[in-house]
């Protein structure tokens, strides 16, 4: 029974076959190459043995042009094989990354709360450059030096069976010699990817964080650790290097043995008259012509097995699955029904730890105007993304619109309810550009309109360009309270028919953050607003408020019905303007 073929290679297989053809095309051509370098040695014998000897000038001049042709032939097929590899392995490369890139816009927030983004940016460099050059360089390689050998082997055999039998004896060697090697090559590989990638890790956390990291005098703390970590990758690197330089050393001492047994037998088969020796040149020209291929073996079968150590880290990347994924029932939500929300049984926790959130009962109905607020730790922000289903339950049911929020499509769910973080991204484009985000037909009028609501009207004239002034990266060139705002004069262009803010306003003052939220209410009289906050000064107009602690809700009313009767909420209330 034939072994299966490895499933790094089933999985590359599958990467390139787009590009087929091209590399169909690509091993004609070195095919066709590796049938030119034949000509040469071949042309020799026939100098050696009969246009010399002849002193045949003609001859002479058409066995030149055989070698000349042969030697450009084969330079040309093979340029052009390899062009043809390089635009087949850029272009899959192409697909490959932009397929990652989907996977990973796919994934849920889990597990971007526990992968660090260095971790993540990393196969898009180092692994697929790696695959791509396996397809350009290495793949060529392996392919021009399987047709090369056997087309050098039957030349061979028609030229002298006696020798081509002495040499038969290395293809075992060299197959014991693989086998040997195979596992650990394939082990130190891995851990050659590991380390590099738990370096791009470090990295990108350490330049994200440069500017805090010099005010808490860490930096030598911080490049104590980077060394700590690049050591560990050069010593992995090493070891992978020692492995193949012992390899090399064996199969290089093969290879000579085999040239002094084939020029030893050769030279006494010349002595016997059972060779010519035009023959015993051509043979020899072919053998180290054989040799060169098997003399790179190792080196090709080393960055082989850092190509598969490199398919195998992206395999595990595409193996993630999302938590948060789509019912294959779903369903979009009504538009002529309310989207009311209710809680029954639920009870979730993160990754699986101690339970964060246990709420047996809870509605928010549409429209409704709902703060929930609470010390730090009392699980707000969870219920707010709970309610954008950036997470799901373990136990019980989210309702919304009457269907379990489980089973609503995702696409109708995220253009109905709106969740801005505490901390909102903005690109590097412009003003403009970043508010038209989601909704890409807006015009200058309401561009002007919703930042005229959060109050940043006052800032645009101050600035040269307005809406066209760029947003550096970060947001650098804008104080945390315009970040905000602008975030959500974005969300206030969609229009939510439910807007969760969690602590989205916390950087701006308290007048300030009160008067945008009054804003907001007027803006959006029918949509539902949630508003997630520990600064309860700003939202006591708000008609109902939620208490949390511990996880579980332990208030619920407007703020002078839970001031009269939730004892709770009067100490939460007390330590809060005692923090003011």
């Amino acid at each position: 029974m034939p072994k299966p073929l490895r499933p790094e290679l089933r999985w590359l297989f599958r990467t390139i076959r787009p590009q087929l053809h091209r590399h169909v095309a690509s091993f004609f051509c070195l095919t066709l190459a590796s049938f030119a370098a034949l000509i040469t040695p071949l042309s020799i014998r026939w100098l050696i043995d009969s246009i010399l000897p002849s002193h045949s000038f003609h001859l002479l001049v058409v066995a030149i042009v055989f070698i000349f042709a042969s030697y450009e032939g084969r330079a040309i097929f093979n340029a052009l094989g390899g062009y043809l590899t390089f635009q087949a392995s850029q272009r899959a490369a192409l697909n490959l990354r932009m397929s990652l890139l989907r996977h990973l816009d796919s994934l849920s927030p889990d597990y971007y709360d526990r992968t660090p983004v260095g971790e993540m940016l990393y196969p898009f460099s180092g692994p697929i450059d790696a695959i791509s050059y396996f397809g350009s360089d290495l793949l060529p390689s392996i392919l021009r030096a399987i047709v090369a050998t056997g087309m050098t082997i039957s030349a061979m055999t028609v030229l002298s069976p006696p020798l081509t039998l002495a040499i038969a004896p290395i293809v075992p060697v060299f197959l014991i010699i693989r086998h040997h090697y195979r596992r650990r090559i394939t082990r130190e590989a891995d851990v050659v990817q590991s380390d590099q990638a738990k370096f791009s890790g470090f990295l990108q956390e350490h330049l994200s964080a440069l500017t805090q990291l010099q005010l808490l005098l860490e930096i030598d703390a911080q490049e104590e650790t980077a060394h700590r970590l690049l050591i560990k990758s050069l010593h992995s690197q090493s070891r992978l290097c020692r492995t193949g330089v012992s390899f090399s050393a064996l199969s290089n001492f093969v290879i000579v043995a085999g040239i002094v047994v084939i020029l030893t037998c050769g030279s006494v088969m010349v002595f016997k008259d059972k060779l010519t020796i035009g023959t015993l040149v051509a043979f020899y020209s072919l053998l180290v012509q054989l040799f060169d291929p098997l003399s790179m073996a190792m080196e090709m079968y080393s960055r082989a097995q850092r190509t598969f150590s490199c398919i195998r880290q992206i395999q595990t990347v595409f193996e993630i699955t999302a938590a948060v994924k789509e019912h294959v029932h779903s369903r979009p939500l009504a538009s002529d029904l309310p989207l009311d929300f209710a809680f029954k049984d639920v009870s979730f926790a993160y990754h699986h730890r101690r339970d964060v959130i246990r709420i047996q009962r809870l509605a928010i109905l549409q429209g409704e105007r709902v703060a929930v607020v609470g010390p730090n730790g009392a699980g707000k922000s969870t219920l707010g993304k709970l309610l954008a289903r950036l997470y799901d339950v373990e136990l019980g049911a989210i309702f919304i619109g009457g269907s379990d929020i489980r089973v609503v499509a995702l696409t109708s769910l995220r253009s109905s309810v709106c969740y801005l973080p505490t901390q909102p991204v903005l690109f590097h484009r412009s003003v403009a550009d970043n508010l038209r985000i989601g909704k890409p037909e807006s015009t200058c009028d309401e561009l002007e309109q919703v930042l005229c609501t959060v109050g940043l009207t006052k800032y645009l004239n101050s600035h040269s360009g307005s809406l066209q002034e760029y947003v550096e990266p970060g947001g650098s060139n804008l104080s945390s309270g315009e970040r905000q705002r602008i975030a959500i004069a974005r969300a206030l262009l969609l229009r939510p028919r439910v807007l969760i803010l969690d602590e989205t306003t916390s950087s701006l003052d308290p007048t300030s953050e009160q008067a945008i939220l009054q804003m907001i209410d007027q803006t959006l009289p029918d949509s539902t607003l949630i508003v997630v906050s520990h600064r309860v000064h700003s939202i006591t107009w708000m008609k109902r408020i939620l208490l949390m602690q511990n996880g579980q809700i332990v208030g619920d009313g407007n703020h002078s019905a839970l001031c009269a009767t939730n004892r709770s909420y009067a100490r939460f209330l007390a330590s809060s303007m005692s923090v003011r």
